[in-house]
Parts: structure tokens; C-alpha cells; sequence
């Protein structure tokens, strides 16, 4: 017979497989005995390219007739199809999946009609696909799609992943008809492991993973055992044993000592990333292949899922840490905040900025000014780190050379003076920075909770204002409490009348700022609130919105421009036809008016556009000082339609434990974090993951302040869905909105 014509005859990646059968009805050398040119390619790219397995004497050329692990690495899964078919003449439809590339391999081996002498033959087509769906449609028996069904459900209602994984594992074993079966995850960065689930048979003797020394170093040694390729390890007799005895000792050693005679181990993959192993001891050889089958798919949704897990507890660390400085952040500060408050404790929050610190950064560059933030952050956790004293600090940094410091356990006033006093004394030696000694001093403003405000936002802005007004003074001492007269200063009382005066004379206005989805198609606008004074001179929303936030005006000027947008936009989609979104923002106050639900329908019924078209941006700290009423108001909103953002995301004090309650719909990262997504890789994978965080909690992502080219590149690749900015639109008057949609109404 003619192998290698008979080759050419498939249209997929075919090979002819050569398998010796023995005496004993076994099998001896496994050999690709000749290929078509698709399965050719498939070898030769493997010779080219050294990220992919091929032995040291594979040579530059694949040679017809050789051992197959010249080419793939040394499998036993492999093997056993190939016996089948070639042997036992078994059709066999399966399936394999290689993690380092994401490919799963829909396999099938058919028996060849031929034989010489002991020599049996096989026909192996493997034919790959970057679609996962394939698998479930390739699964051999309906109890193994009930098998992986039912895992999925586990995880995706569960509430706690070692609670699913619990039942999952126990339900694993009985499938396996196993004695053993267990999670192991792996921590890399400490060289630990831990036991996510694991599930014994009654009456098991089995000796523990636990009851083993160092087992870190046998579990670390199966990533290289099993290599970037093989999808799993398949020890079901002596012989398996055997081999694994030469290439692994230190694991067969501890698996004779188990009590162990035959395991299926699986690595828990993300990509290039060893999350652990799943494996099955003890278990039924005479289902090897559909236990192989169902245990793949498992950890294929397994490792999903636990991926999933651990990204969410990084994403909270980040959420949670500076990165810089490796203190808490303000997300941090504010959990640590609430908790107190909760409490009833009484406590100081001290706002502290370095003074001048921008000279820092021109004159030696912004290394040396980090190197500064490092240096004084290392001789303040010193402090914090005393334990001689009853008085506990608890130190974040809050943005740039910003820092918050919360203070409590003091008895007396004294106390707390001097412990702010402490740490503005750490101070006085100077910082040697590229070869430069540098003499840093900063404000201090604090306030007392409940003394001197009722609330964190309060409490901080309170803090804030104190240290403000001390920076202002250019005195001798730099410390200073709040007091109710520092916020009513000449300047606020300026703005305010003035605001007092636009929204009497109907003067304040409003800009669109255009919002688009990632493939330049126009979503809407947000309704930008703008005021000019008497003589017509613009007036910053920087400067008006948080005085009128201050005085308690901004919930008139956000329905000024509630209004005014609303009726504008009303005339430009019914001109239209288009079917865009308004977005307004709505501050705390202004939400928890008792009468905001009634403002927001007579908006609708007044302006004529739709519910679903409106759309509130708030702020996640919307649910610190009246969880339940705000949550009622947005729910009742949402019931008509209305639709909610959450603005501004990471510049607030809020926790995420407050963000995952609010029922949103879409994401907004604040433009900060677009001004950086290209400084850094880190910068750009914060952004990222915070994508990811919207997208798991099921919610658009729009990226505000998008200027550069670059910045809309970076967050096209990782995925981000809308977009708003000066790079594809700044913010329009009535007029100018109208005829931008005019143009698009046009052209379809």
C-alpha cells in the first residue's frame, strides 16, 4: 500500500499513523508514517519556530516513518487514540485544546484496512479552530454535555468560588468513579500553594497532598513535566508509572506513597499563566477517554472562572493601593472612613499637601519627584508603624502630592496635635535626591468626626479646605483645624453671587459634547453645564460647579441645563429620526431631593423625548451619605427607562463594594487615566482591567478626555466601547449639535 498517496487523498490536516501492537495486547512505537501537505505545514512550522516543542534530534526536515515525539511532545492521550484505531480498528472523535495558543484541535482517528506484520494503521486529522463553540459539538456522548452543563451553571450561579468548586469536585470524582479528586492553585510570588476543593471517598487511604513536605516544589515541578503543549498527564498502569518514574521522580515517589495506581492531571490555564491542576487518583481506566473528554472541557470553564476570580481580587488591590507609593489609596481611605463612622469612633481626618513640590518636578524632572513621594511616604510608614502609642494612623495618598491621614484612638486634643506634629517634624531632615539635598515642608489641615462635620464627603472637604487655607496664609505653622468660617471666603462669595445671578436671569447655557462608540459611530451627547457672568465673561465649570456644590445651588443649575438640553435635543431627533442618548449629570443633592423623580418625568413628558434616550450620570459616591434612598430613586427611573452612568470612575472616595449596588448601565473612566495610558504599560493596564471590571458587572465602558490618536489605539485594543473627547469632538453649542447630526443625516 501506498502511505503517502493515501495521505494526499484527505483535505484536512491528515497524518498516517503507524502503531506496533505487542504480545500482550499493548502497544509499542507510535510513528507518523506520512502526511499530506497541511499536516506538513503544521510539522514545519513547529521546526521553524522555537516556542513549539520538537526534539533535539527532529532535525530541519520532518522524515516519513519517524517516532512521533520527534515532532508533538510525548502524550499518552495521543497514544491511546491512536491505539484504538489503529489497533483495536475504533473510530475515535475527540478533541484537544493547547492553552499557549488558544487552539482547540477537533481530532479524528479512523482504522486503516492494512496491516504489516505487527505493524497497524490509523488515519489522524486534526483540524484547528480559534472558536471554542466547536467543542461542544464535538463532545461524544450526551452524558458528558450534562457533566459540563451542570459545572457551568455551579459557576456561574455561585456566590463563593471555593463553595462551588466544593460541590464541583465532589460531583467530578463520582463521574471519574475516582477515590480521589482535588483543586490545587498556585502562588508563584511566595512559592505557596493552597487547596481550592478537594473530595475523598468514604473510606479512603489515600495519603493527603498536605500530609506531604514542601509539595509547592512537586505541583510547580508538572508545569515544565507538562510543557507548553500536552493537555494533560494520564497515568492508568504500570507502564505509565513507569515512564513518569524517569521523568518526574520526585512526583512518583510521592504518588507510591500515596497509595496511588492510576491519576489524570489537568493544568489550570489563562493564556501563558499557570493558575494550578485539577486531577482525578484512583480513577475508572476503562472510561480513560471520556474522562479525558469531560475532565478538558471542565477545566476549560473551570480556569475561566477562576481567572476570572483572581483578576477581580487584583483589580481590588489596584483599586485599593497607590502604586507608587504602596499606600492606600482614597478608595482605600474612604472604606477605612465608613467603617469608623459606622463605628460611632470619633476620629481626625488630616489632609496633607507638599509645598512647592512642582518645583520638584520642573527642575529635576518627574523620576526625582517620584523618588521624593517614595522618601517621604517611607519616613511617614514609620510612624504609622509605631505601636508604643495607643493613637493609631492610618496613612493613604490621595493624588500626586496629596495625602490623607486618619487619626484615632487620642484621648485628648493634645494627643492629636501632637501627632500631626510628629509627622510634619519627619520632615525637617532633608531628602537627597540625584545628588541634591532637598528641604520638603507641607499643610496640614484636619477635622474631627463628629465634632466638625457628620459625613466622610464632608469630613474630608472640611480637612481639604483647612489645609488650604494654611498653604494660603505663607505663615511659620503649618497646621490648622477647620473652622466654619474658612470655606466662606471672599472668592466663594464672588462665584456664588454671580451663580445666584445667572440662574435669576435664566443666563446659564449648556455645550453637547458628541459621544461616539469605538468604530466612529455617534451614540449621543452629554449636556455640559456653562455660565458667564453680567459682563459676559466666561466663567470655568471648574471653578462654579464646585462652589455652587458648596453653597447648595447646584441642583437648580442641573435643572437649568436639564431643561434647556432637553428641549434641544427633543428638536434635533425628531428632525433626525436618529435614535441617540442624552446624558445629563445629576449631583448628590440634587438626586436625594425628594421631589427629583417628578422633575425627571415632567423633563420627559415636557420635552417629548423618550425615557430609554435620557440618560443621569452620578458619581459612585451617590450611595455613601443614603444608600437606600438614592437606590430606590434609580430603580423607580430605570422601571420608566431611564437609563444611569457611572461618572468619573476612580477619582472619588468610594469603595467598589458601593459601586457594584448602583444598577448602571454604563461605565465612564475618568480622563486622568487617559492622559496616562500611554506613558506606561501599568498605566495602560489599570485602564485595562478597569475595562474588564465593566465589562464583568456588565457595562458599556466610555473613556472620557480622548485628545491623541494613540490614546484612541490603546483603548480600541483592549477593548473599550465608547468614546468622548477633543479628538473626535469638543463640546458644541445647540447650534453646532444640530449640525453635526444634520451631516450624518445626510451622508445615510
Amino acid at each position: 500500500m501506498d502511505i503517502q498517496r493515501f495521505a494526499d487523498t484527505f483535505f484536512s490536516p491528515t497524518c498516517i499513523i503507524s502503531v506496533q501492537k505487542t504480545a500482550d495486547g499493548g502497544y509499542g512505537d507510535i510513528r507518523i508514517a506520512a502526511c499530506n501537505k497541511k499536516y506538513m505545514e503544521m510539522i514545519e512550522i513547529r521546526l521553524r519556530d522555537e516556542k513549539y516543542y520538537v526534539s533535539y534530534d527532529a532535525g530541519s526536515v520532518f522524515e516519513p516513518d519517524s517516532i512521533y515525539y520527534r515532532y508533538f511532545p510525548k502524550n499518552r492521550s495521543f497514544e491511546d487514540v491512536c491505539f484504538r484505531a489503529a489497533v483495536l480498528k475504533t473510530p475515535v472523535h475527540t478533541y484537544s485544546h493547547i492553552d499557549n495558543v488558544d487552539i482547540w484541535f477537533d481530532i479524528y482517528a479512523m482504522p486503516v484496512d492494512y496491516e504489516d506484520g505487527d505493524v497497524c494503521y490509523c488515519a489522524y486529522t486534526a483540524s484547528p479552530s480559534h472558536n471554542p463553540d466547536i467543542i461542544l459539538d464535538t463532545v461524544n456522548t450526551v452524558q458528558t454535555s450534562n457533566d459540563v452543563l451542570k459545572t457551568c451553571i455551579k459557576l456561574h450561579k455561585a456566590n463563593s468560588l471555593r463553595d462551588a468548586m466544593e460541590s464541583i469536585i465532589s460531583e467530578i470524582r463520582q463521574i471519574c468513579k475516582a477515590e480521589c479528586c482535588t483543586v490545587l492553585l498556585l502562588n508563584d510570588t511566595d512559592e505557596t500553594y493552597s487547596i481550592l476543593a478537594t473530595d475523598f471517598k468514604e473510606n479512603s487511604t489515600i495519603k493527603r497532598v498536605t500530609e506531604f513536605n514542601n509539595f509547592y516544589e512537586i505541583a510547580a515541578s508538572w508545569i515544565n513535566m507538562i510543557g507548553s503543549e500536552n493537555d494533560c498527564v494520564i497515568i492508568q498502569d504500570k507502564n505509565d508509572m513507569e515512564y513518569y518514574s524517569r521523568i518526574n521522580n520526585p512526583w512518583y515517589l510521592t504518588l507510591v506513597e500515596a497509595g496511588v495506581e492510576s491519576v489524570v492531571l489537568f493544568p489550570l490555564r489563562q493564556g501563558h499563566e499557570t493558575l494550578g491542576f485539577i486531577w482525578a487518583t484512583n480513577f475508572d481506566t476503562n472510561e480513560t477517554m471520556r474522562i479525558k473528554e469531560t475532565l478538558e472541557l471542565t477545566t476549560f470553564f473551570v480556569s475561566s472562572h477562576i481567572s476570572r476570580y483572581k483578576v477581580l481580587k487584583r483589580l481590588k488591590h489596584m483599586s485599593y493601593t497607590d502604586a507608587l507609593t504602596g499606600l492606600p489609596n482614597r478608595f482605600a481611605c474612604n472604606e477605612h472612613i465608613s467603617q469608623l463612622i459606622a463605628n460611632n469612633d470619633r476620629f481626625t481626618a488630616v489632609s496633607i499637601d507638599l509645598n512647592h513640590f512642582k518645583s520638584v518636578n520642573d527642575s529635576l524632572g518627574q523620576d526625582a519627584g517620584d523618588k521624593v513621594l517614595i522618601g517621604i511616604t517611607e519616613r511617614w510608614k514609620a510612624l504609622s508603624a509605631d505601636e508604643s502609642s495607643a493613637v493609631q494612623n492610618y496613612l493613604t495618598r490621595i493624588n500626586g502630592d496629596e495625602f490623607l491621614l486618619i487619626i484615632c484612638g487620642y484621648d485628648t486634643d493634645k494627643e492629636l496635635k501632637d501627632t500631626i506634629d510628629r509627622f510634619a517634624e519627619a520632615l525637617i531632615e532633608p531628602l537627597t535626591v540625584e545628588g541634591c539635598d532637598l528641604y520638603i515642608c507641607a499643610s496640614f489641615g484636619y477635622a474631627e468626626y463628629p465634632t466638625d462635620a457628620d459625613s466622610a464627603d464632608s469630613l474630608i472637604s472640611h480637612a481639604d479646605a483647612a489645609m488650604n487655607e494654611i498653604k494660603k496664609a505663607n505663615s511659620s505653622d503649618h497646621i490648622l483645624r477647620y473652622s466654619s468660617d474658612i470655606l466662606r471666603n471672599e472668592h466663594i462669595l464672588e462665584i456664588e453671587n454671580k451663580i445666584r445671578a445667572a440662574l435669576e436671569n435664566d443666563t446659564v447655557y449648556f455645550n453637547l459634547q458628541p459621544q461616539y462608540d469605538i468604530d466612529h459611530k455617534l451614540r449621543g451627547f452629554e449636556a455640559l453645564a456653562r455660565m458667564k457672568d453680567s459682563d459676559g465673561s466666561f466663567i470655568s465649570p471648574g471653578e462654579f460647579i464646585p462652589i455652587a456644590e458648596k453653597v447648595g445651588l447646584i441642583d437648580k443649575v442641573d435643572s437649568m441645563v436639564f431643561r434647556k438640553a432637553a428641549d434641544c435635543f427633543s428638536r434635533i431627533i425628531k428632525k433626525s429620526g436618529l435614535d441617540l442618548t442624552l446624558s445629563v449629570n445629576a449631583s448628590v443633592r440634587h438626586l436625594l431631593k425628594n421631589d427629583f423623580i417628578e422633575e425627571i418625568q415632567e423633563l420627559i413628558s415636557k420635552s417629548g423625548i423618550s425615557a430609554s434616550q435620557l440618560e443621569i450620570e452620578i458619581t459612585e459616591s451617590i450611595l455613601i451619605d443614603s444608600t437606600e434612598k438614592a437606590l430606590n430613586c434609580i430603580n423607580q427611573l430605570r422601571d420608566i427607562g431611564v437609563k444611569f452612568a457611572i461618572d468619573d470612575f476612580g477619582t472619588g472616595y468610594s469603595s467598589l463594594s458601593y459601586l457594584s449596588k448602583i444598577p448602571a448601565d454604563l461605565l465612564k473612566i475618568d480622563k486622568s487615566f487617559i492622559d496616562r495610558i500611554n506613558s506606561n504599560e501599568s498605566s495602560k493596564q489599570y485602564v485595562a482591567a478597569i475595562i474588564s471590571m465593566g465589562h464583568i458587572m456588565r457595562l458599556n465602558v466610555i473613556s472620557e478626555g480622548v485628545e491623541e490618536k494613540e490614546q484612541l489605539e490603546a483603548l480600541r485594543s483592549i477593548g473599550c466601547d465608547l468614546i468622548q473627547g477633543f479628538i473626535w469632538g469638543r463640546p458644541l453649542s445647540a447650534d453646532d449639535a444640530e449640525k453635526l447630526v444634520d451631516s450624518i443625516t445626510a451622508q445615510t
